[in-house]
Parts: structure tokens; C-alpha cells; sequence
């Protein structure tokens, strides 16, 4: 190839280059987007509440819940007298998602189905004012404060299950991720990043035409903004993911420790090990040490769900485990 003609195409890509980088400042600049590098320097320099206030906040389509909903709710109020507890009914989400994110969330509002609107809203409420959020189907297991975290805890999440699942097996299970943290039970002080970026994240698959809900606005998306917060954490992760997949280990891990603080900049997550926030008994029959005590029941009532996907989903989940407990004992 001629000098000239390589000068051309060298020319020609810097000027895409830089009309690419020109079109994403624009739109991040009208959407009020954060890149992951405003991500990571949010992360460092951004306000951080350092206490998780003690409000609890759950949603519903009207403030009169189901008969058993309403008994799962009351053990909040019951085991923790001192927080503040606050029912969500459709109308005032929306009109905090209008009030709140009226650039990022707000212009998507419509096209979203009821449930994923709920998924927004915990990441949402939290983002703006702090709290723990619990869906309404999740029962209280143990008062908040005898969870025993470290002080700077600032942001609570949870693993799903106790080890990282092979690809087959979590298509199988339909799970999201290989490693998912689930998203029925969180917590956190107001203003958190990863929240931000949780809602960013769900503007850009929107945009990408994502319409399942576990991708767009459930327990993927959630998992993908707590993984890039926790990748941070770790200079190594990248290095370590890639031996990971080169060479996977035979035995159950997970990549970042449950029951373990991790920081980055101003702000820290605790990771409860599955046992604390799913069904333990389940949890510590494939993991042992994952099988912590419990502090939330999750219920699986599903009101969004059809009846036969739930016990489609509860099959999968046995059949799962008993394939499992016999690996093991062949192993043994």
C-alpha cells in the first residue's frame, strides 16, 4: 500500500474517532449519563451518607395488599420499630421517576411493564433517599440492626446462589448471570454510584431494544453494575476472570468472597453469602459455608409471574440441586 493511502485511512479513523467520541458527549450531556470513567470517579470523589438510614421501602400496585403480603409486611414494622417504613402504591413511583431521573428514567417510563418499573423503583428510591428496600414478598428474618456489619458499610447486596454456575447450567436455571446477586433485598445509603449506574444501564439497553426483563431491568442489569464496582476493587479481576475461563475449576468458587467488605473510593459493599437473604437449608446443601443464617425469606409469590413458570422455575431449581448432590457424592 502507498504511504498516502495509509496517511488516508489513518486520517479517516481519527476523524471517526473523534465524531464517535463528539456523539457520546452529546448524549451523555442530554441524558445526564455517566461514562464508566465518570462511573469510577464518581465512585471516589462523590458524596457518600455513610450510614444506610433505617427506612424501609416496599411497592405495590395500591397501598392495600394481599392478606399474606400484608403479614410479610408487618414483620418489618414488627422486628424493626425504630425505622421508618414506607408503602409505594404505582402513582407515587411514577411520580418520583418524573421528579427524580426526569432525563434518564422518566422518557422510558411507558414503555416499561409494571414490573419492571418495581425494579426501577428500588434502584431509584435508593439512589435518592436511602434506605433498604425488600419486595413484598420477602419476609423479615431478623431485626436490621443485629446484622452485625462493619461500620463502614454503606450499601448491602446479596449473592442468589453459592457458587458460580457453568454456562450451560445457568441457561438452564434461566438465571441472568453466573454469578447473579439477586435484587429482591438491598440496601443502601442515599446517592450511591453503582445505584446511578444501575439506572444508566437500564437507558442504554432500553435504547439497545433489551426487553427481557432479567436483562433490562432485573437481576442482569443489577449484577452487571455491582460486578463493575467490585472489578474495580480488585486490580486483578480482569487477569483473574480470564484463567477462569481458560481453565475453570472443578470446585464451587465465586469470584468475589460472600460475607466480605469491599471498597472503592467512599463507598463499601457488604456481599451476604446466599444463605442470609435465600432459602439456607438449599444454599448449604451445595455450599456449606454459603448456608449462613438466614435474615430475609424470600417467599418466590411471583404476582407477576404465571403459576406454571413459577413451578417450572421451582423443578428446574430441585432437579439442579439433586444433579449436584450426586456429582458430590460420586466425587467423595
Amino acid at each position: 500500500m502507498s504511504p498516502m493511502f495509509l496517511l488516508s485511512l489513518a486520517l479517516a479513523g481519527a476523524v471517526a474517532e473523534e465524531c464517535n467520541s463528539m456523539l457520546m458527549t452529546d448524549l451523555q450531556r442530554a441524558s445526564g449519563m455517566l461514562s464508566r470513567l465518570d462511573f469510577k470517579h464518581a465512585l471516589e470523589q462523590g458524596r457518600s451518607s455513610k450510614v444506610i438510614p433505617c427506612i424501609i421501602h416496599q411497592t405495590a400496585k395500591t397501598h392495600t395488599l394481599k392478606e399474606q403480603e400484608a403479614k410479610w409486611a408487618q414483620t418489618w414494622k414488627d422486628m424493626n420499630p425504630k425505622c421508618e417504613y414506607k408503602l409505594w402504591n404505582d402513582t407515587e413511583i411514577a411520580e418520583l421517576a418524573q421528579k427524580v431521573s426526569p432525563k434518564i428514567i422518566w422518557p422510558i417510563w411507558e414503555g416499561l411493564h409494571p414490573v419492571q418499573r418495581a425494579d426501577v423503583f428500588r434502584y431509584l428510591v435508593l439512589w435518592h433517599q436511602g434506605g433498604y428496600y425488600a419486595d413484598v414478598d420477602v419476609s423479615c428474618k431478623k431485626p436490621i440492626d443485629q446484622y452485625k456489619l462493619p461500620e463502614a458499610t454503606n450499601m448491602i447486596v446479596g449473592y442468589e446462589f453459592g457458587h458460580r454456575f457453568p454456562e450451560w447450567q445457568r441457561a438452564q436455571i434461566k438465571f441472568a448471570r453466573t454469578e447473579q446477586f439477586q435484587q429482591w433485598f438491598i440496601a443502601s445509603a442515599p446517592g450511591n454510584p453503582v445505584l446511578r449506574r444501575c439506572l444508566e444501564l437500564i437507558r442504554q439497553r432500553y435504547t439497545w431494544k433489551v426487553e427481557s426483563t432479567l436483562e433490562l431491568t432485573g437481576p442482569g442489569v443489577f449484577s452487571d453494575a455491582v460486578h463493575e464496582f467490585l472489578e474495580m476493587k480488585s486490580p486483578h479481576a480482569v487477569e483473574n476472570e480470564v484463567k477462569i475461563r481458560r481453565h475453570p475449576p472443578e470446585a464451587h468458587f465465586l469470584s468475589y468472597p460472600s460475607e466480605s467488605l469491599f471498597g472503592y473510593g467512599k463507598w463499601k459493599m457488604w456481599v451476604f453469602a446466599a444463605g442470609r437473604v435465600n432459602a439456607a437449608p438449599m444454599i448449604a446443601a451445595d455450599d456449606p459455608t454459603e448456608g449462613q443464617e438466614n435474615l430475609v425469606e424470600h417467599h418466590f409469590a411471583g404476582s407477576w409471574k404465571k403459576e406454571e413458570d413459577l413451578e417450572d422455575s421451582q423443578k428446574k431449581r430441585n432437579a439442579l440441586s439433586q444433579q449436584q448432590a450426586t456429582e458430590s457424592a460420586k466425587g467423595s
